[in-house]
């Protein structure tokens, strides 16, 4: 990997996490970044299928009180480029991709600590009725203080990582190699496991199950699937709809009467 391609990607895990705008807040998923560092690469196909099955195992993450369990964004940015450079299975590169991510919520921890310097200094700066002050300690300098702890670890990571993995990687012995590539392979059912606890109305679960199903055994594709069961929800809304509308004209004219 070249220190041009290093540095991209650190950028792009930079802004992926900069949160300036909340629509923003989709540029940190696998399936997000996974187009851009393809087209860096050159190499789409592996790109895709390592954010797809990361997307699988984070599909199902919530940020309880704004502290999410895991860092999705830190997670690609390494792993991706990794099964790309070092030739590594995209299922061993997802299984050491998730330690990754855990390292990323320490990282997010230590910047929100920090952070809470800014919310002090706007205060002075309110007293004052510096208005110019607040709005920088509420945009500018929590982004620039994020960037050396956003980019300097990809950019290690990605320049001198590869090399280091595949070394760690050819030492590995074969039963644990095996054990890295089946864990990569459980950890999407982990996510939709995860998911359907987020769902959490037992009578939708069914439906969930048919859905999964359906994709994995009747060949169409994922998109067809949506749209199918984007009109039985709209359908079923709509039977829901008619069914209280006709209940409270029952009610109504039981109370006529």
């Amino acid at each position: 990997m070249t220190i041009l391609q290093a540095l991209i990607i650190a950028l792009l895990y930079w802004i992926s996490q900069a949160k300036i705008w909340y629509g923003f807040s989709i540029m940190r998923m696998p399936l997000s970044i996974a187009p851009f560092i393809g087209l860096l690469f050159g190499d789409m196909k592996t790109a895709l299928e390592v954010g797809a099955t990361l997307q699988m195992i984070y599909i199902g993450s919530i940020a309880p009180g704004g502290n999410p369990p895991a860092d999705e964004g830190l997670a690609s940015c390494i792993a991706i480029p990794i099964a790309i450079t070092a030739n590594i299975d995209p299922t061993v590169a997802i299984s050491l991709a998730i330690p990754l991510g855990l390292l990323g919520v320490v990282l997010e921890n230590v910047r929100k600590t920090l952070n809470s310097g800014f919310v002090h200094m706007a205060d002075r700066y309110a007293a004052e009725g510096n208005v110019r002050g607040v709005q920088l300690c509420a945009t500018v300098y929590p982004i620039l203080l994020a960037f050396p702890m956003r980019f300097i670890p990809v950019f290690v990571a990605c320049l001198f990582g590869p090399e280091a993995i595949q070394a760690f990687v050819d030492m590995l012995p074969a039963w644990a190699t095996n054990g890295l590539s089946a864990a990569g392979n459980i950890l999407p059912a982990l996510g939709f496991a995860i998911t359907m606890i987020v769902i959490g109305k037992k009578q939708y679960i069914p439906l969930f199950v048919a859905g999964f199903f359906l994709v994995a055994y009747s060949g169409i594709s994922t998109i067809g699937v949506s749209i199918f069961g984007a009109c039985l929800v709209l359908m079923f809304m709509q039977l829901k709809k008619d069914n209280s509308t006709q209940t409270e004209v029952v009610e109504e004219s039981g109370g006529l009467e």
